[in-house]
């Protein structure tokens, strides 16, 4: 029976469906395929980590005999992530050859459809040659389209994690107020009903922080963990935006100035960590990365912190720093700090609890270099030893994101209840009356 000449445009025009549903049922695993690259991606971050720790405490590992504990971490997360890459993997060879599946059934249909027409008058030679070219044209072109976009769009991931960086809110570089050169010239600080968080759905760090430090005294944060403490060098250097309050230096809010005043200003405010921050390169480097001072004084500030040998001159300067100062003890390293601390002769001094991880003559010394060559400037030490701060003028104990305690050591050792005399009190019997002796009448 001889097909109308009608019913061929209608039957060509079936393939164009049935090529359209088997894209989009692609687009389904194409999805897949991202999702187990992003799998993957994710998994190897733990990974890499790891081997970067094992590396860098391979020594302390060693001696605590340890390797065990880290060789069986270590080949978990890699466990994982091969979990990771073979799943994408497979998933990538699943799609080809369902790829291959349908474009046979493409074809198949498409020759199945000339062999009915054979006889029909509708069916040319060329138009059947050109139905067979399109089907199989098409397959290659499915296999190519999917499994590329697929493997573009699973590459993309990392970009995705860029621009998810790139997201993040963006410091308030500028501000509305310019401050003399000659700011700070006293370096009182205070902070008014300061409300402070590290992000939108966690509690305050700080509630309603209310307090003020006179200009040239020092002053000593004590508190548990969680109280706080180190909560006031962020605000105070503006690491996280407060939420409410002010926060002034001599009388000007912090928050309507530019970063630039607040953070690396020589005469302004400086900073000690606890974790020592060195940079790559040579010591002149380190200590004054914008060549704001002469060799001379850099040399004045290395002999001070005794790092600086008998004999040695400007080539000292020149001497090798690794990433992170891995090439000195960490005593050298705070040393190196407190010697850049020295170069910018600050107004404002933070010492967050810089002195928790070097020795003790090393912390007595730098204690020293404190009380006599910071002359005039006002001192803010987050305590991690109470000997270091028995002498200090003002003691400010926190508790919950406030003010418990402050005043003098001595005022408030008199209170029997109080949160600094309980702190004392917990050293020990023979270590309170020590620490008691230290308190400068």
């Amino acid at each position: 029976m001889r097909l109308s000449t009608g019913i061929l445009p209608w039957l060509i025009l079936v393939i164009i469906p049935i090529m359209i549903m088997f894209t989009m049922l692609q687009l389904h695993y194409r999805k897949s395929s991202v999702d187990l690259q992003r799998l993957d991606a994710v998994s190897r971050s733990p990974l890499q980590t790891t081997l970067s720790e094992v590396i860098d405490g391979a020594i302390t590992m060693r001696v605590f005999g340890q390797e065990k504990t880290f060789t069986s971490k270590f080949f978990n997360h890699m466990d994982t992530n091969n979990k990771s890459m073979l799943t994408f993997i497979a998933a990538h060879k699943w799609i080809g050859v369902r790829l291959e599946v349908l474009s046979g059934i493409i074809q198949i249909f498409a020759f199945s459809l000339v062999v009915i027409l054979e006889k029909s008058s509708a069916m040319q030679p060329g138009l059947a040659a050109m139905l067979i070219i399109w089907a199989t044209n098409f397959t290659i072109t499915l296999n190519y389209l999917v499994l590329n976009t697929s493997e573009a769009e699973a590459a993309i991931v990392s970009i995705e994690r860029i621009n998810a960086m790139s997201s993040l809110p963006q410091e308030k570089h500028e501000g509305e107020v310019n401050v003399p050169p000659s700011w700070p010239r006293k370096g009182s600080l205070r902070f008014e009903d300061v409300y402070m968080r590290y992000r939108e759905d966690l509690p305050y760090a700080l509630k309603g922080l209310n307090l003020e430090l006179p200009a040239g005294k020092r002053c000593g944060v004590i508190g548990r963990t969680g109280a706080g403490k180190s909560s006031l060098a962020v605000a105070l250097f503006r690491l996280v935006e407060i939420q409410k309050g002010k926060i002034s230096l001599d009388e000007i809010d912090l928050s309507d100035i530019k970063l630039s005043e607040i953070r690396g200003r020589s005469g302004c405010m400086s900073i000690i960590p606890q974790d020592p921050v060195l940079f790559a390169g040579s010591i002149r480097d380190c200590l004054d990365p914008f060549n704001e001072w002469p060799d001379a004084d850099i040399l004045d500030a290395l002999r001070a912190v005794r790092l600086l040998k008998d004999g040695r001159g400007v080539e000292a300067l020149k001497d090798h720093v690794e990433e992170g100062g891995n090439n000195f003890s960490v005593g050298e390293r705070q040393l190196l700090c407190l010697a850049r601390a020295l170069l910018a002769k600050p107004k404002f001094l933070v010492l967050d609890e810089a002195t928790a991880s070097v020795d003790g003559e090393t912390d007595a010394f730098i204690q020293n270099m404190l009380r006599t060559r910071f002359d005039g400037c006002t001192l803010l030490t987050i305590a991690h030893r109470l000997n270091t701060i028995m002498d200090y003028d003002l003691i400010i104990a926190m508790d919950d994101g406030k003010v418990a305690e402050m005043g003098s050591p001595s005022s408030l050792l008199e209170k029997k209840n109080g949160v600094f005399s309980q702190f004392v009190d917990a050293t020990g019997e023979e270590s309170a009356k020590l620490l008691r002796s230290m308190i400068k009448v």
